[in-house]
């Protein structure tokens, strides 16, 4: 690593400018005048950056900003800042903090990365500490609770967060601010390769996020933040190790995280192991089963996860540049995605022979995966700093189906972001930035439903604020340019009709010739605006309004699908083909537009004092919103059909087809609310509640997986080595359901957990226990693909140790 060093140090020396004769000294309190310790201190425009000591002092010497522009954060207060302007001397500087009544963290993931209570935007933030206690193997499991978000569930192996009932394209998983380059936003049996078991926060943005992250990001964004590539210098060797064992799918895990440093430069490690078995559930996987159902499990949702990552930095109070590599190999079960083998009937009526699922279908992913990332202060007049990231992600997986290999699914993807942010100009401070994206798809199989495509993106954005009095005002653009080149497809769809006018079930077949498209290159420019503020109306008290125009691109997989989706068990029709209500399909390619969302946000925060609260509500208004369409169409195998006509059997539709499903546009509405609010009964007791809601319809129907009315309590107790919680959360039933979807019943979830925290020789052990779905409860997740076939696990204990260090 040495040659690397050098030309780091030779980079960071080439963009930074002399250094000031300027020390900074001060003192930080709270309200009452006690002293704030280990606070933390920093010049913007510089890697300076130092804690208070236990009198609340810090000093900051030989700082090399033109402008300085000071802030002080401690995550039990208000953050704090003041801006300087030109310095030639030595400054004292003290600051007076007002208690918050939450855990108050900087965003990353936000353009002026302001924090929680700051943020004009709706955003929440699932600490180390609580990533710890939630832990789950996915990322949509583990982050469900937050108001606001829910979880796809595809069974335990695979689940996205859905955000205000947006999933898939809508919503943009990044890692450290970049794509995470998987294709969990093709099919819900993907999992997403995003790792939070190291992660040092969440950062979930709420609604349209399209400015910085592009316009796959219209339902939001989900920043996973760690150390892979550190930023900072360490104090000494600080990590954590775990072990953790759960009773529900005999669940095993372990995980070290590491991160050291010597002479400017870091050094990082973290990997985790977990591997399990299938799940137990409370009953039966189906919602109606059959006589040969299986109770009590839920098969092919084993999991065998092996993860690891290595960074290094070079670093200086001027910058950083560093490197990092990922290795992940995952097998893991699919629920519900198996095939339906043909059976061979006696004439007698005897029993039949099938064909095995002993082993059932697995998906095998090995990704790879190196991101570069760097960070330049004041490198000339006028600029604040200069961060660059970039990543190149090779992913591949396989689907196994009964031992035999299946489908491949392979993406390489470049994505490549670089921001300036520029100091005040009229007190307007902003950041400018372009981003730049390749993704060159493949799948190669039988379930290649979709054609190889390359996606090209390329943006540019531009997003400033000001602060006037106790208002802030954000205002953003973002110009995007979105082009696919898709190879030709070949598409052969075999229907048969039900005629429901007659409600006579009355099939009536119909056979269509193998038609190959030829597509042209696909391109789109999106163009996004946004406009708002936070106002604190008065010390503690905020409200934030937010009004944006977003334009999204069409996914690859809503423009091109043309073939069966084996696991959503339907037959996906993109966008670009043309099909009638008799299932005939046209040799010509239909228009396709972009989504066009107009957004109202409102947010309304108390966070000071003994208790608080966030509510938002919101509004969106959805021109030509892309949706999947149930067509009362059943398509059959070429080989079902040929079969069929030779015996002259007749036979059941819903055992012989597969739904066909249409990807349509149409206008749109989706508004609701989400909102929490907490009480500090003492300082060890606290109780906290949430709820959410949200309405999405078409014109004359609803969508499909919108989740249903939701509230949660969380009881909080949390001494000086002892700690724990219960949780309740309800979930009212779904009726409000899209053509051809099955409404789902309500439940009621009840969870606890407890802590105990032993402190030894610069090592703090924690060992904990946790109880899930106490009560063993059935329950059902709507905005499942699977909701009547995986319910979620039965009542599970886990049990672990962490070593903090």
């Amino acid at each position: 690593m040495y040659k690397p060093s050098l030309l780091a140090a030779a980079v960071l020396a080439a963009f930074s400018s002399g250094t000031f004769a300027t020390t900074i000294t001060g003192k930080v309190t709270d309200e009452s005048g006690a002293p704030i310790k280990g606070a933390q201190v920093s010049v913007e425009g510089s890697r300076k950056t130092v804690l208070t000591d236990e009198n609340g002092v810090y000093t900051m010497a030989d700082i090399s900003a033109k402008d300085v522009h000071v802030h002080v954060s401690s995550s039990k207060y208000l953050h704090g800042d003041k801006d300087l302007g030109p310095v030639s001397g030595n400054q004292q500087l003290n600051f007076t903090l007002a208690p918050a009544s939450v855990e108050n963290i900087v965003v990353t993931a936000t353009a002026m990365q302001t924090s929680i209570l700051e943020s004009v935007t709706p955003v929440s933030v699932l600490s180390a500490e609580e990533l710890r206690r939630k832990q789950e193997p996915t990322l949509g499991e583990t982050l469900k609770t937050m108001p606001g978000v829910h979880s796809s569930y595809f069974g335990p192996v695979a689940s996205s967060p859905v955000i205000r009932g947006a999933g898939g394209p809508r919503v943009k998983i990044v890692q450290n601010g970049l794509d995470v380059g998987d294709v969990s936003r093709i099919g819900p049996d993907h999992n997403v390769a995003a790792s939070t078991s190291s992660a040092t926060q969440v950062e979930v943005l709420r609604g349209p996020a399209t400015l910085q992250y592009g316009s796959g990001a219209i339902g939001g964004v989900v920043n996973v933040v760690d150390k892979r590539i550190p930023q900072e210098m360490p104090y000494g060797t600080e990590g954590e190790a775990e072990l953790r064992y759960s009773t529900v799918d005999n669940g095993k895990f372990g995980k070290v995280d590491v991160t050291t440093g010597k002479d400017n430069v870091a050094f990082h490690f973290d990997g985790f192991k977990r591997k399990t078995d299938d799940i137990d559930i409370p009953g039966y996987s189906e919602a109606e089963p059959d006589e040969d159902a299986t109770y009590g499990t839920l098969g092919s949702t084993d999991m065998d996860t092996t993860d690891f990552n290595a960074g290094i930095s070079y670093i200086q109070d001027e910058g950083y540049i560093g490197f990092s590599v990922e290795k992940l190999d995952n097998l893991y079960g699919v629920p519900g995605h198996h095939h339906h083998h043909e059976e061979e009937e006696h004439e007698e009526g005897e029993e039949h022979e099938e064909e095995g699922h002993e082993e059932g279908t697995k998906i095998d992913v090995d990704m790879t995966r190196y991101q570069l990332a760097g960070e330049w202060h004041s490198p000339t007049d006028g600029i604040d700093n200069i961060r660059f990231a970039a990543a190149y992600t090779d992913y591949s997986h396989v689907e196994i189906e009964d031992g035999e290999i299946g489908t491949q699914f392979n993406n390489e993807g470049v994505n490549a972001k670089l921001t300036i942010a520029h100091t005040g100009i009229a007190g307007w401070h902003g950041v400018f930035g372009m981003q730049l994206t390749n993704s060159d798809y493949e799948a190669i199989g039988e379930e290649a439903f979709s054609p190889p495509t390359t996606t090209d993106t390329q943006a540019l954005f531009l997003i400033e604020q000001k602060k006037v009095g106790d208002v802030t005002f954000e205002l953003g653009g973002r110009l995007e340019n979105t082009s696919f080149d898709a190879d030709d497809a070949t598409v052969e769809l075999h229907v048969e009709h039900l005629d429901e006018e007659e409600h006579e079930h009355e099939e009536e077949e119909h056979e269509e010739e193998a038609l190959t498209f030829n597509f042209p290159d696909y391109d789109f420019t999106s163009v996004s605006l946004s406009a708002g503020a936070n106002w604190e109306y008065q010390p503690g008290y905020a409200v934030a309004l937010t009004l944006s125009r977003n334009e999204r691109a069409p996914s690859q997989q809503e423009l091109f699908s043309g073939g069966q989706h084996i696991a959503t068990r339907t037959y996906e029709v993109g966008l670009v083909y043309q099909l009638d209500d008799e299932g005939e399909l046209s040799d010509t390619l239909r228009d396709v537009n972009e989504e066009v969302s107009t957004n109202l946000d409102l947010t309304f925060r108390k966070f000071n004092g003994d208790w608080g609260y966030t509510a938002s509500l919101f509004y969106n208004q959805v021109d030509n919103y892309i949706y999947e369409s149930g067509t009362g169409l059943l398509a059959i195998s070429e080989e079902h059909e040929e079969e069929l006509a030779e015996e002259g059997a007749e036979h059941e539709h819903e055992e012989e087809g597969t739904p066909v499903y249409y990807f349509q546009q149409s206008d749109a509405d989706l508004y609701g609310f989400e909102a929490e609010v907490f009480y500090n009964i003492s300082d060890e007791w606290r109780i906290e509640a949430y709820g959410d809601y949200i309405r999405a319809k078409l014109d004359n129907e609803d969508l499909p997986r919108i989740p249903p009315l939701r509230l949660g309590s969380t009881l909080r107790y949390q001494g000086q080595s002892l700690g724990g919680e219960v949780g309740v959360e309800w979930y009212d039933e779904q009726t409000k359901t899209a053509p051809y979807e099955t409404a789902t019943d309500g439940y009621t979830l009840l969870n606890a957990s407890v802590e105990y925290d032993i402190a030894s020789a610069g090592v703090d052990w924690v060992l904990f226990a946790r109880a899930d779905n106490i009560t063993d409860e059935e329950a059902r997740v709507h905005t499942s693909f699977l909701k009547d076939l995986a319910p979620l696990p039965g009542r599970n204990f886990s049990v672990g140790v962490r070593a903090v260090f």
